[in-house]
């Protein structure tokens, strides 16, 4: 029975030291995985914050850009739920001995090689976000002076329609500036969508041309 007891301790010692380094080394792996993925939802949540605050940044188009990650963020979560199940399979398998550690630590090995491959995505999906957001931001301070522009001129147009109340032609100039008001809103809002040959900052200057042209008319009628 002692020799039983002796044989059975030795094959565990033997299992646990089979297993140690593999499991400590996947360990790290999915440790540094997990870091990843936390990186990349900060770098997520820093653009997040840019999006939706009226200040013309066409952030449908923007959050349509990260959309790609959510399969990504799935693919980790699969591959974490399978790293664990091999991982306790792995260290059960220890108790018996090497010889029954031998598939385990076979399947541990494909999953580090697994979650070392999604980490170069992450690593990849990371360095995107990072640098939409840094184009994103480019774009919001370039946007500043022409959102200025436009507004600075539809209050100019308000103000200069409210003066010729009553004049030939006012109530269509009105239908015109509430167009144009609400070409702005839209504008703002970030809902026009940008294309490579008429960018957000396209629409912003062709709508204060529209408001200079409108501008002109009420004048010229008023002399």
């Amino acid at each position: 029975m002692w020799g039983r007891s002796r044989a059975r301790r030795q094959r565990q010692a033997e299992g646990l030291a089979a297993v140690t380094g593999p499991v400590e080394a996947a360990d790290a792996a999915h440790q540094a995985l997990l870091e990843l993925r936390r990186e990349v939802r900060g770098e997520l949540a820093r653009l997040e914050a840019l999006l939706d605050q009226g200040d013309g940044l066409p952030s449908d188009t923007i959050r349509e850009q990260t959309l790609g990650a959510v399969s990504v963020f799935a693919d980790l979560d699969g591959v974490s739920r399978g790293y664990e199940e091999i991982r306790t399979g792995t260290v059960e398998a220890a108790e018996h001995g090497v010889e029954a550690t031998l598939p385990w630590l076979e399947a541990l090995g494909e999953q580090v090689r697994s979650m070392t491959e999604l980490g170069e995505t992450f690593a990849g999906v990371g360095e995107s976000f990072a640098y939409l957001r840094q184009r994103t931001e480019r774009l919001r301070a370039d946007l500043v002076p022409l959102r200025e522009g436009v507004h600075t001129a539809l209050r100019a147009a308000q103000q200069e329609l409210a003066s010729a109340e009553g004049a030939e032609g006012w109530e269509g100039w009105r239908t015109d500036l509430t167009a144009l008001v609400d070409q702005l809103t839209e504008l703002d809002a970030g809902h026009v969508v940008p294309t490579a040959r008429r960018k957000v900052s396209d629409h912003y200057r062709e709508l204060e041309r529209e408001v200079a042209e409108l501008r002109g008319v009420m004048a010229a009628a008023a002399r």
